[in-house]
């Protein structure tokens, strides 16, 4: 359902007035206690609870079906770790952090880091994780000690409506707030002068968000995908954890997820025999029905199918070998079938673009190097992701490559721990979120310097004298040796300072 332009002003007026409310009530309690701040974040795990059959409902809705399991899975459950991680963990971040300074010359001063809350931050939600994407750096946010306005996708409207429900009856609004709206409004929310902005999605919107934001000088955490590629080593090919580790992960969310695998790399030789088994593994548990339902999820809307299906046809058109996993798409379904594409050209915009979807290319390499050129030669990925028993295999990968994460053995895990900063790198995206690294992402490291006694820093303030020009001749510039002796001379002054 499209909103109309009316609704689209009304929501506008709405974000205004609830960023003035935000920005005022911070002004008013800048820094929460770290008892506050936890209050806040245990509200989140009992009002999943409270909404999650209409969570369920409203992801069926959204996605033409969408497994139950996934839902508690990746929309709930998650969340429930990130809070309870962050509750426990808060009050140490929250410590200041020492830093050195240099007992000759400033004696016994402090130097140290203490992280304050920024303020208020936007939230522009991709549709494809509508809660998890909402309430996970949202969890951060509060734990920094900060305000939120969410803004949910319109491609997943009642995901949007459900969210902006739960949290209107979970927070007061001048703590976090949500506001729907259309496509008029997506590009207004981020030119508003935020105290930090974090958006999820394509690189193409990920560029004009960073562009609106530039003109308030807002910093802005981008989580942007790409092509993330899983790279199979010869001992691995052959491993039935390797083929169902790809396949199931590629199931999750029908492909419609930025750290899942957007394509394999194999060795040559062994081409065919992985393809044979990703296959046959593939039509064995999600053939049937395309099982949307069952253990996945329905394409977002008919304009991605028809993303989706010409990037099929174009594969098919050049030549490339595309195997069908499935049953054809019925008129007004959403449960594509899944395609596998064999060794497909590069200039086709399937290895040119992020998938987003149910296809899976399968690319070839000789060598690990050659492995490693063909990695090196796109954009670095979200997510790159290793299938090897060989440490030395590994190693040579991960050390001669970019990405925002790596998995072994393993897809998209290393986005999913509470306690590991996750975000992207170069072209998919930058900064983190999640755990102590998204504390400190929504926070303002402050620099603090409480001057002590015992040092020389009145030697180096105007009007400058002759205790300055020691200080620079005969210090600074001088042999270690003249420095080592003004320290031993400085040291009886250092001590009686640190005494009183």
């Amino acid at each position: 359902m499209s909103i109309t332009a009316d609704a689209d002003q009304t929501a506008i007026q709405r974000l205004d007035q609830l960023f003035g409310l935000q920005a005022q009530a911070f002004l008013r309690h800048p820094n929460p206690s770290a008892d506050e701040r936890i209050a806040l974040m245990q509200r989140v795990p009992p009002m999943l609870r409270k909404y999650r059959t209409q969570i369920l409902a409203a992801l069926d809705t959204d996605f033409g079906g969408h497994s139950h399991d996934q839902s508690d899975l990746l929309e709930i459950l998650g969340m429930f770790e990130r809070a309870k991680f962050n509750i426990d963990h808060v009050k140490k971040w929250m410590q200041p952090i020492a830093k050195a300074s240099n007992p000759i010359t400033q004696g016994n001063s402090r130097a140290y880091i203490q992280y304050q809350a920024k303020g208020v931050i936007g939230n522009m939600v991709s549709w494809n994780f509508p809660f998890d994407i909402a309430l996970g750096p949202l969890l951060d946010q509060l734990g920094a000690g900060n305000r939120v306005i969410i803004k949910p996708s319109d491609l997943a409207p009642e995901c949007g409506r459900i969210l902006e429900q739960m949290i209107g009856e979970t927070f007061s609004e001048d703590q976090v707030a949500v506001v729907n709206g259309g496509l008029e409004f997506a590009k207004y929310f981020p030119t508003l002068p935020w105290n930090h902005l974090v958006y999820t999605g394509s690189g193409a919107i990920g560029r004009q968000v960073m562009t609106a934001a530039a003109a308030n000088l807002v910093p802005v955490t981008l989580e942007l995908g790409g092509k993330c590629p899983a790279i199979v080593a010869p001992d691995s090919v052959d491993l039935a954890q390797t083929i169902s580790t790809i396949a199931g992960v590629k199931a999750i969310k029908r492909g419609q997820m930025c750290v899942t695998v957007d394509y394999c790399l194999v060795p040559e030789a062994s081409l065919t025999s992985f393809t044979e088994r990703l296959v046959a593994h593939m039509r064995t548990h999600f053939g049937t029905h395309n099982n949307g339902a069952a253990h996945a999820c329905g394409i977002i809307n008919q304009r991605h199918i028809a993303r989706l299906n010409q990037l099929v046809d174009e594969a098919r058109t050049s030549g490339a070998q595309v195997i069908q996993i499935g049953e054809a798409l019925q008129p007004g379904s959403r449960d594509m079938p899944f395609y596998v594409v064999v060794n497909p050209s590069d200039d086709l915009p399937l290895m040119r673009q992020e998938i987003f979807g149910p296809i899976l290319p399968i690319k070839t390499y000789k060598t690990a190097q050659d492995a490693i050129d063909y990695v090196n030669r796109g954009d670095r990925p979200l997510g790159l992701y290793i299938f090897a028993q060989d440490r030395n295999f590994i190693e040579q990968i991960t050390q001669n490559t970019q990405s925002g994460g790596v998995a072994v053995n393993v897809i998209a895990l290393q986005a999913g721990q509470p306690s590991m900063g996750f975000g992207g790198n170069g072209a998919s995206g930058m900064g983190r979120h999640h755990g102590e690294e998204g504390f400190r992402e929504f926070s303002n490291p402050r620099g603090y310097f409480e001057r002590g006694a015992g040092g020389t820093i009145d030697w180096i303030l105007p009007p400058y004298g002759a205790q300055t020009r020691y200080l620079i001749d005969r210090v600074a510039y001088a042999s270690l040796g003249q420095q080592a002796l003004f320290a031993l001379k400085r040291l009886p002054a250092i001590l009686m300072a640190k005494l009183r």
